[in-house]
């Protein structure tokens, strides 16, 4: 089969691969879409996101790992009897399979798991000729992690599941009440699914803001109400004067820099929360002053299973809109196109490119 393999940082090539057999545990998904990830650029450039969110240092990448973890397709083999009434079903692939023993999982924090296997990430194998991805004609997965699709929903909205459910976990993790007002820092995939559920779990004010027109535009198609340039318009002026004064209960940073955090914190209402989901080792400052009126930081890593299910239901039900964050399409035959689309998004407007096998 065909398969994008990352053979070290930045030489990404599709290449001949044995199909994977199904273990017991497994089923064979044929892979009809497959997304690009922020994550998936930051692989190929020889980094490790899901080490730097969930251990909390940099971790080397293993040589040829098949890049992809937001992806969708049929079953088309199973491993054993359990699983057959999966077989020849539409479904979203969970990339990712805890140990199920340690304390977080144990607790229910399966996302934070240190003995996880990643679908597209290379983590937690071991040796292997080559590291499971999406970004094939075929990919293995675990049947309990094969999500079953409503009818409405394409396999290219199911790909984009993966950041949905990220979003979900992330919004969780601000205990957002109804009636909020939100700023949303970032209009990436992530930053515009946020800024879509908040809404749907009742913000008023959504706030979300970038350097570029085009993923604004993309967020005045999904119903974002507040969608800002900081290039074009001072957004401290424009959020204190649309909230009265008060500012915004809760800030989503997506971006993760200096300038970012102070922006939050600049903007943050009494008792207000402040989540971030980046994990770089960038260096930022704060003072106590900044947290005052109990203000708080948190932060959200990866997604829990139960929000997989949140997201189905909000994508089902039109409470979220994925179809228009989907900017640029490419046969895996031009994967590296693709990543090359997404790298220079300032000049192509990409948003979510979609790899087709």
């Amino acid at each position: 089969m065909k398969a994008a393999v990352l053979e070290k940082p930045r030489a990404l090539k599709v290449q001949d691969v044995p199909k994977p057999a199904c273990k017991s545990d497994e089923v064979l998904i044929k892979v009809k879409a497959c997304g690009i990830c922020g994550s998936d650029i930051r692989y190929f450039n020889g980094e490790n996101p899901w080490a730097l969110h969930t251990l909390g240092k940099h971790v080397e990448n293993p040589p040829n790992i098949i890049l992809g973890h937001e992806f969708a397709g049929e079953v088309v083999e199973i491993g054993s009897e359990r699983f057959k009434h999966l077989l020849g079903k539409r479904v979203f692939a969970e990339p990712y399979n805890t140990c199920g023993m340690c304390e977080f999982c144990r607790t229910g924090r399966f996302n934070l798991c240190r003995d996880t296997l990643h679908i597209g990430h290379g983590a937690g194998w071991g040796k292997m000729d080559y590291f499971p991805g999406g970004m094939a004609d075929y990919c293995q997965l675990w049947g309990t992690h094969a999500y079953e699709l409503p009818e409405q929903v394409s396999y290219e909205e199911a790909a984009m599941l993966d950041p949905l459910a990220v979003s979900v976990h992330a919004v969780g993790r601000a205990a957002l009440r109804p009636g909020s007002d939100v700023l949303v820092i970032g209009a990436g995939a992530i930053g515009l699914c946020i800024a879509q559920v908040v809404k749907a779990y009742g913000a008023i004010n959504v706030f979300l803001t970038d350097v570029y027109d085009a993923p604004l535009a993309v967020a005045r198609n999904t119903g974002v109400n507040h969608p800002i340039n900081t290039e074009a318009a001072d957004v401290n002026s424009y959020v204190m004067k649309t909230t009265k004064g008060r500012g915004v209960d809760l800030v989503f940073d997506t971006v993760g820099t200096q300038e970012s955090q102070t922006s939050a914190l600049t903007l943050l209402a009494a008792s207000g929360t402040l989540v971030n989901l980046v994990a770089n080792e960038s260096k930022v400052t704060y003072t106590l002053m900044d947290l005052s009126g109990e203000r708080s930081i948190t932060c959200s890593a990866n997604n829990n299973y139960d929000d997989v299910l949140t997201a189905i239901r909000l994508l089902e039900g039109g409470l979220v809109k994925l179809k228009p964050l989907i900017t640029h399409r490419y046969p895996l035959s031009e994967v590296t196109a693709g990543f090359d689309t997404m790298e220079q998004k300032t000049n192509t407007g990409a948003v979510k490119v979609i790899i087709v096998p």
